[in-house]
């Protein structure tokens, strides 16, 4: 048994299944705390952290800093959730949940469209700097994502988050704008 976490980390990564017991028994219950988070109850979330514990026996994850433990787990848990939680949805019948879906459905007709048109610049100009300069320069000056990651000094993951929630952001003022008389 791996005295360190960091040597828990290496065992993991090379496959032992002594080191997925032994992470489960020093980490279980703060996985399995993390995973309640996201989905609907304390068996779901013990389901969770099974199945991705379950999945290390079967492939090995790729550990890159085994300095950073919590960091592992926690992304590790948060992914496993949310695909727990897109196959109960899946098994339910229901589409994946995705606010830009709502949206798009909704401005597939042209009235919509015009409706939409006509409010996007009032909405824009409510937005942050920041967000308004990220959704102008991806979408309106059309750069690409290394363009743009370089234009901002960030890298791809933060990229994308911060797009995502700039067309969040964007998408709740236009809802606001259309609520108003």
């Amino acid at each position: 048994m791996p005295d360190s976490d960091v040597e828990l980390l290496h065992a993991l990564a090379r496959g032992e299944a002594q080191a997925v017991a032994t992470l489960y028994q020093r980490h279980g219950a703060r996985m399995v705390a993390f995973a309640r988070r996201y989905v609907t109850d304390s068996v779901a979330a013990e389901d969770v952290v099974i199945t991705l514990l379950g999945r290390w026996l079967e492939r090995p994850p790729r550990v890159r800093e085994v300095e950073k433990l919590s960091a592992f787990l926690a992304t590790s848990v948060y992914h496993e959730s949310i695909d727990w939680f897109r196959r109960e949805r899946a098994q339910q019948g229901q589409p994946p949940r995705s606010r830009v879906n709502e949206v798009s459905a909704v401005v597939k007709t042209p009235v919509a469209r015009e409706s939409v048109g006509a409010r996007l610049p009032d909405a824009l100009a409510r937005l942050s700097p920041d967000e308004r300069l990220l959704l102008e320069s991806h979408y309106m000056q059309a750069l690409t994502t290394e363009e743009c990651m370089e234009l901002l000094g960030i890298g791809r993951a933060a990229l994308h988050q911060r797009l995502h929630r700039a067309r969040v952001r964007l998408m709740a003022l236009l809802s606001e704008e259309e609520a108003q008389p």
